[in-house]
């Protein structure tokens, strides 16, 4: 009755195979370190939902500064304890080696949230909203393919923050 479920499909292109297996687990996304890292644009909630999955995940939370961010990172993932949750500032995601070096150290999500809402929560108000968005959407111009090449779970950061941990927290455990 559930032999549909065993098949195997295969796609071929001219450099590579895609194998779909419904029989098995898929392979957990992630470098081997239990780190999580959280990017994206300013706004989207990195710091505030690194707080929430920390306490929920029994770890500890930190936030990475322009200064010294390897070193920083080195000091944070051999601290003991729970897993670190690491909040990561886009700016750092420009040096390929330190991009390389966290999606190896552990699980990169990539809090993606609507340019215009991102612009609402950071204005002050109503009139620099929009000088908000104009700015915001030129650094996700720049920025969108370097999160692309980090990411390894992706985290719709657009709703209210217990939406948006419960998310986080539910593609982790995937």
């Amino acid at each position: 009755m559930t032999d549909f479920i065993r098949k195997k499909f295969e796609v071929e292109d001219p450099d590579k195979t895609t194998t779909i297996r419904m029989d098995e687990k898929p392979p957990r996304p992630g470098g081997e370190g239990n780190a999580i890292f959280l990017i994206g644009l300013s706004g989207c909630g990195k710091s505030a939902v690194a707080v929430r999955l920390a306490q929920a995940l029994s770890g500890h939370v930190a936030e990475l500064s322009l200064e010294g961010p390897d070193e920083a990172l080195s000091a944070i993932l051999a601290a003991p304890g729970g897993p670190a949750v690491i909040a990561v500032p886009h700016k750092l995601l420009t040096i390929e080696p330190f991009r390389q070096r966290i999606r190896a150290a552990g699980r990169v999500l990539y809090l993606m949230a609507d340019v215009s809402i991102l612009a609402e929560r950071l204005a002050a108000s109503p009139e620099e909203a929009e000088a908000q968005r104009k700015r915001l959407g030129h650094q996700r111009t720049a920025f969108e393919p370097l999160f692309m090449q980090s990411l390894h779970l992706l985290v719709p950061a657009d709703g209210p923050l217990d939406a948006v941990v419960a998310d986080a927290l539910e593609r982790l455990r995937q």
